[in-house]
């Protein structure tokens, strides 16, 4: 019933359309006539006044354009530079209170081309009128005629009526042959509607029993088979789409199916996991949510290539740590349009055992080269020609343990080293006594430092927990305080000192030593970087700033130095820690170390 309400509705709009095109043709074909018709006057109306006796301007002269304008039935106006010297509709005495006429559309465009016409409301005689225009033999005078439109309004209104008549009773007409015929197949349209929404619902053994109407046996019988049909199909789409649900959201891998655009249309949970904001970029390029050029440069590829189906991968690492293999699958749908399945696989761990792996095997073979070549090269003397005399004996063989020390504490420094950067942010920390490490470190290096009559002094240290290890935080100030003591001359002083700044605890450890220089300040940190190469002799491995950097950041710290300490003499180093507040940290610590 509504589709043929529908067609009833259009039937009057395409009648609507058509009256209005007509009308609108009327309106211009009766426009144009009477400008055919008004032009023929005007060559008349111009040829008498020009061979008038009158001038221009007299009464007998407004007298002749009346008497004359009122035989033709149209209004006539005599116009000198603007201002009307005779109006056949217009009586004398008011003529000089009549507007400059110079501005009027149709006398501007007979001044430009001879001729002249307008259709507007006057004014004076309060209607509708069709003017036209032409220019005199003298400069500055034109004569000008107009003739009411109400004429051709009053043809347009009757032609009006009449199609509004037609149209009612076309409509009226229409309107009850749709209601016979709408009752006629309304009972069929509803059967076949209730069974085609029952199939549509899922409802697939739904048949249509009874069709009134022979011409609509054919649909049903098509409707039953077709019924039939997708009730197989669907058994078996919606076990295999449970068996790829399942498969999908349930992989470790994180996977994103690309439209043919190489636009994001699905992902699932995995991939969620892997960048949180890519349900909220579906409909958007990858390069968006992923930033990586590759991935998008290597998907707009094999979009392009249209055939084959070549695949591609790639490892990628991320800023946040992480490495992915990125397999680039294409497919096509059921459009035969092409798309395309990426699969990212975490190899993070993977990578990271093989970079420390790697890092591991070309240190130790750079760093332990030298001192495997002293000990073999004095090992082969001691073999071949040893020394008679005790004390080269000795020095040979003190060569040799301070080579093979040196060796365990770069092996040492190596795996502990390897160890911190492999936890990561996997290391847990707990609240730390801050005092405690310290103390401990103290404890540790006062007998070395005494060798070199070195003094550790410790000023205020404000007893508060901070985040970390004790294990890890001695390591760190043991290497930091042990590098002051190697550097500082002797009979100097190293200084300890700490301040709670922000949420953080900044440790200071002062030493009197040589200082560094600026290119050196963000090398010292790197691994294997010594400010001094003679290695064996002072025993730095070139591992312990390194170490401590890398610890100090997996407490969620930073650490920095500081040089020259002593501005004035320009020596002096200030390697500064800087250690996360915990919760626990006791507000009358930090009240008193405020006073």
């Amino acid at each position: 019933m509504k589709i043929l309400l529908w067609g009833w509705t259009i039937m009057l709009c395409a009648l609507m359309l058509t009256f209005w095109f007509y009308y609108e043709t009327v309106s211009e074909e009766l426009t144009s006539s009477g400008r055919q018709n008004t032009t023929r006057l005007m060559k008349f109306v111009r040829w008498k006044i020009s061979h008038s006796d009158e001038s221009p301007g007299t009464s007998a002269f407004q007298k002749e354009v009346t008497e004359l304008g009122q035989h033709l039935g149209v209004r006539i106006t005599y116009i000198k530079d603007g201002r009307v010297l005779a109006d056949s509709d217009v009586e004398e005495d008011r003529l000089p209170e009549l507007d400059d006429h110079s501005d009027r559309p149709e006398v501007i465009a007979a001044e430009a081309s001879g001729t002249g016409k307008d259709t507007r409301y006057s004014k004076t005689l309060q209607t509708r009128m069709l003017y036209v225009a032409k220019t005199m033999n003298k400069d500055g005078e034109f004569i000008r005629l107009a003739m009411p439109y109400s004429v051709i309004g009053e043809r347009l209104n009757r032609v009006k009526l009449h199609f509004s008549i037609l149209l009612l009773l076309i409509a009226a007409g229409s309107a009850l042959t749709l209601r016979f015929i709408g009752k006629r197949t309304s009972s069929a349209v509803k059967e076949v509607s209730s069974t085609a929404q029952a199939i549509g619902e899922g409802d697939y053994n739904k048949r249509i029993r009874v069709i009134p109407g022979g011409e609509y046996q054919m649909m049903a019988d098509s409707i039953n088979n077709m019924a039939s049909k997708i009730q197989g199909h669907i058994r078996i789409i919606e076990d295999q789409r449970n068996q790829l649900d399942a498969m999908f959201e349930n992989m470790k891998e994180g996977i994103m199916v690309l439209d043919p655009e190489g636009k994001i249309e699905s992902v699932n949970r995995s991939m969620t996991e892997i960048a949180p904001q890519t349900q909220e970029y579906i409909g958007r390029m990858p390069l968006e949510i992923l930033t990586r050029h590759e991935i998008q440069d290597a998907v707009d590829k094999i979009l392009k290539q249209n055939s084959g189906n070549d695949s591609d991968s790639l490892i990628l690492d991320f800023a946040d740590g992480r490495s992915m293999n990125v397999t680039i699958c294409p497919y096509e749908d059921y459009k035969s349009r092409r798309k395309l399945i990426l699969v990212f696989h975490d190899i993070s761990d993977v990578r990271r055992i093989e970079k420390v792996l790697r890092d591991f095997v070309s240190n130790a073979s750079h760093q332990l080269r030298t001192p495997l070549t002293s000990i073999k090269g004095y090992a082969e003397t001691l073999i071949d020609n040893p020394p008679e005399d005790k004390k080269v004996l000795k020095n040979f063989l003190g060569t040799i343990l301070d080579n093979a020390n040196h060796m365990s504490k770069v092996i040492t420094g190596m795996f502990a080293l390897a160890r911190s950067e492999y936890s990561g942010r996997k290391l847990r920390t707990k609240p730390t006594d801050l005092q405690k490490c310290m103390a401990h470190s103290i404890s540790n290096l006062n007998s070395f430092a005494a060798k070199k009559n070195i003094r550790i002094q410790k000023d205020h240290i404000p007893q508060v927990m901070v985040s970390g290890t004790a294990e890890g935080l001695v390591q760190v100030f043991d290497n930091l305080i042990e590098n002051g003591v190697k550097y500082a001359p002797e009979n100097s002083t190293i200084r300890i000192q700490a301040e709670l700044k922000d949420g953080f605890a900044v440790t200071r450890i002062v030493d009197e030593g040589p200082g560094i220089a600026e290119a050196d300040r963000d090398r010292i940190f790197e691994r294997f970087f010594k400010l001094d190469e003679n290695a064996v002799g002072n025993g730095s491995s070139g591992l312990g700033l390194a170490l401590c950097r890398s610890l100090v950041r997996n407490f969620n710290g930073d650490i920095w130095v500081e040089s020259p300490a002593d501005a004035e003499n320009a020596t002096g180093s200030s390697f500064c820690v800087k250690l996360l507040l915990t919760e626990d940290t006791r507000p009358d610590a930090q009240t008193k170390n405020g006073s």
